[in-house]
């Protein structure tokens, strides 16, 4: 059963575009992951140091399969240059889908 995923950044003031630049660069690769059903990067209108990353996978394992990958290679080290706060992923069940 498909899952939808949110990964919710709080990037440092001043970098948000920068950092929504690098990571829309990353999310080809995401999207070429096992289980990736769909992949969309949000910014928040009042305030671009505000991201949220919404996500559909085909399992919770996929994604956090794909997390371990992003760790291994260091990309999630590198993002920790420009988080003002840790990032926050929840996992969703999905109701109702249109």
């Amino acid at each position: 059963m498909t899952i939808a995923v949110t990964l919710e950044l709080r990037i440092q003031d001043g970098k948000g575009a920068e950092f929504a630049g690098i990571l829309s660069s990353m999310l080809g690769d995401t999207r070429a992951r096992q289980g990736a059903e769909m992949i969309e990067m949000v910014v928040d209108q009042d305030d671009e140091n505000h991201i949220v990353v919404y996500e559909r996978w085909a399992t919770k394992e996929d994604h956090q399969a794909y997390m371990g990958w992003r760790k291994e290679r260091g990309d999630l080290d590198a993002m920790g240059g420009f988080v003002a706060a840790p990032p926050a992923v929840t996992y969703y069940d999905i109701f109702n889908a249109g």
